[in-house]
Formats: structure tokens, sequence, C-alpha cells
């Protein structure tokens, strides 16, 4: 048997993202499968998976497996359309959990720009190292996230 404390780790980051508010958010929530890293992908066919977002209170944040399977990444808790998303989420052992995150994205207009502030929080099965590494996804997506939006390549990722 194992006993452990719960820790709670908190991450912020903001992103300016040179494209109208309204395409952020579309490519933040009905396009998100366009941009989505296969790297980030947690299974199944790299030729029949895809990852969606259902922009609704209950909508779930999810990758699915032509052959069946699939992730449910989160469920959205909290939406403002072109404004907010807020998604609860569950990590499992394999992936460094058990945890619980809370994300929020938020988007806010800067003349003919966006600026993208996402915060997460997670608590449970919480390591310095593996925050680190999180901070290193979230930052790598919101690149990813960027030059979907702006009209751009998508950076590589560096492991």
């Amino acid at each position: 048997m194992t006993i452990e404390n719960s820790k709670i780790s908190d991450l912020q980051m903001e992103v300016l993202i040179c494209a109208p508010t309204r395409r952020v958010w579309t490519s933040l929530t009905e396009n998100i499968g366009q941009w989505w890293p296969a790297e980030f992908y947690a299974g199944g066919d790299p030729k029949s998976r895809n990852f969606t977002l259902e922009a609704t209170p209950g909508g779930r944040m999810m990758e699915t497996w032509e052959e069946g399977g699939g992730v449910l990444w989160g469920t959205v808790v909290g939406i403002e359309p072109n404004v907010r998303l807020q998604v609860l989420g569950s990590t499992f052992p394999p992936w460094g959990g058990p945890t619980q995150w809370f994300g929020t994205w938020e988007l806010v207009a800067s003349s003919d720009d966006t600026v993208l502030k996402f915060s997460e929080s997670a608590i449970g099965r919480v390591s310095e190292s593996g925050t680190k590494e999180k901070d290193k996804g979230w930052q790598f997506l919101w690149a990813v996230l960027k030059a979907h939006a702006e009209g751009k390549p998508a950076p590589a990722w560096v492991d």
C-alpha cells in the first residue's frame, strides 16, 4: 500500500496571437482537430484519429479513434463564447496522475490581435518535474494554436 499527500500546481501563461478574437475562438473550439499536434494524442491510428471540443456546458474535450477507442481529456464546465472556456479534466496514473486539472482559456481583444490567457491548476500527484513538462506541453500547444490562427506553419515539437 502507498499513501501520498496531494499537492497543487498552478500554471499561468499569455500568448499574443496576431488574429481577431473570433478566429482564435474558432481555432480553439470548432477547428481544434485541424491543428492538434500528432505528438499529443494518447493513442489510435494516426490516419484515423481526431481531436474535438464540444463548446457547450457539459461538452467533451476528447480524442476519438476510428477503431472505436479514444480519450476524454476533459469536460466543459463554463463557457462564454469568444471570451472564456473552462474545462475540468482528469489525468490517470500512466500519464502522471492521478490528478484533477482545471483549465481556463480567456481571450482578450487587443486592436486586431488577441491575447490568450491560459491558467491550469492541478491537484493530486503533482511533482516539480511533471509540472515543468506540462508547462512545456501547454506552451507548445499555444504556439501551434497561434500559428494556426495566424495562417502560419506550425512549429515542430522538440523533445
